[in-house]
């Protein structure tokens, strides 16, 4: 049977392009993008010979970049992140740096924070990334960060900090809690104490607290002694649960409240209500299978509120959407505080066959959902927003997605007005070359 994770548009390009010119576009470009979209996902630079132990998960980072200004597409450009897996791989010279725990791929997530670009895999450091991409170095914090860094940092809209943490399969301590100041400075790490080591992609973090996921997805030393790619495995008799800490305080400060069974790999956002915590995520009733190759989950993950309430040691579950969804994003304006809005790549109606037809806009003061779908043949990737120069209401603002198009095995760029999302859109850029399906990416504004 083959991979799905090495077909259609799931397959690697081989090639790193540098297409610094004007690009075909169709519609017009709002002129106040003025900057770059970056995009990272896994993109393996040789594909393994038994093609049946590759998961998706596992691919070498690829960013891939468009730079849009002056209402024009000025360039596209993508490139591997030269890791030391990568180095190993294809024998160039590794990246500079400190020595890694485990020498991750850097394939999930590319944020720009203090100055730096840096491409992020949860079982690896930090990957700082130069402005063209062809070089990287390791990125510890000037040796602050023992372990591992998420792939989802929260940034403080107010502050400027990077909050985030890393766990660790070699621990204890399984889990670390950071604190990384405006100017890039690791100013707060903080042990956080796990029985075990359980897959960790997400948490939950407000003005004032963080949420930590502790569930059942859990470390199996027999897989990784194996050679599996993903060692871990569905095991809900460890139990669930959700640990709420004061962002000020210690390990003894949290609060842990069981939870069902399930697994979350995105959080939408959480903030901060009174004594509880608000908090959205996408659900799976259970995940994952680790077999190579195969699907992540039996059954779609939808959209969930929990509403987790301190004093009663509760948290009540509320399912906001029944469709299946993925890649949640929101205003980053917004983050750790209450919002209206929300964004959603859809999943096909098959969870054996990972497709995404659209993207979805949530309203949860109205409780409305609005579409869009680009059409038969296409597929989306993660939406991201951009808030306007002028824009003032959370919506106002532009959402960008690489949509890929089977028709012409070819990817473009696609601008969609948030406050008219159901509309065609205002822009199409048309790419010179295929962009992979990938994780997570971030617009990073020419002057930062």
């Amino acid at each position: 049977m083959p991979n799905p994770y090495l077909q259609g548009n799931f397959a690697p390009v081989s090639e790193e392009r540098s297409d610094d010119h004007e690009l075909p576009v169709t519609g017009v470009i709002p002129p106040d993008l003025d900057g770059r979209l970056l995009r990272n996902g896994p993109n393996p630079v040789i594909v393994p010979a038994d093609q049946a132990d590759y998961h998706w998960f596992s691919g070498d980072g690829m960013i891939h970049a468009i730079s849009l200004a002056g209402g024009r597409a000025t360039g596209y450009r993508n490139r591997w992140v030269r890791t030391r897996s990568l180095a190993a791989k294809v024998g160039t010279a590794p990246p500079r740096g400190p020595s890694e725990p485990i020498d991750g791929p850097a394939n999930t997530h590319v944020i720009r924070h203090a100055g730096r670009t840096l491409a992020l895999v949860e079982s690896g450091f930090p990957h700082a990334v130069s402005r063209g991409l062809e070089r990287a170095r390791i990125h510890d914090f000037d040796g602050g960060l023992a372990s591992p860094m998420t792939a989802h940092p929260k940034l403080d809209p107010d502050t400027g900090e990077l909050v985030f943490f890393g766990y660790d399969v070699f621990g204890p301590p399984f889990l670390r809690y950071h604190v990384v100041d405006a100017a890039g400075n690791l100013v707060r790490t903080e042990d956080v104490g796990i029985p075990r080591a359980t897959m960790i992609h997400d948490f939950g973090v407000t003005a004032t607290r963080a949420v930590f996921l502790d569930l059942p997805i859990v470390f199996d030393l027999g897989l990784a002694a194996a050679g599996r790619s993903l060692p871990f495995r569905w095991t809900p008799e460890a139990g669930a649960r959700v640990g709420v800490m004061p962002r000020s305080g210690r390990n003894a400060d949290i609060q842990w409240i069981g939870v069902d069974p399930s697994y979350v790999f995105h959080v939408l956002n959480a903030y901060d209500e009174g004594d509880s915590v608000v908090m959205d995520v996408v659900r799976y009733d259970q995940a994952f299978d680790t077999a190579p190759g195969e699907v992540i989950a039996s059954e779609l993950p939808v959209l969930t509120r929990w509403t987790i309430d301190l004093p009663t040691g509760r948290v009540a579950e509320e399912r906001l959407d029944d469709t299946g969804v993925e890649f949640p994003r929101i205003d980053e304006a917004v983050a750790g505080r209450r919002h209206r809005y929300g964004y959603c790549a859809l999943l096909g109606d098959r969870a054996e066959e990972w497709t995404f037809p659209g993207l979805v806009k949530y309203d949860f003061q109205r409780d409305e959902a609005t579409r869009f779908e680009p059409g038969e043949h296409r597929s989306v990737g993660e939406p991201v927003f951009v808030r306007a120069a002028d824009g003032r209401a959370e919506d106002e603002g532009w959402v960008l997605s690489v949509v890929y198009d089977a028709t012409r095995d070819a990817s473009d760029l696609v601008i969609l007005d948030a406050t008219s999302f159901g509309g065609a859109p205002v822009a199409t850029v048309h790419l010179p070359a295929r962009v992979p399906f990938g994780f997570h990416g971030s617009w990073v504004p020419a002057d930062s």
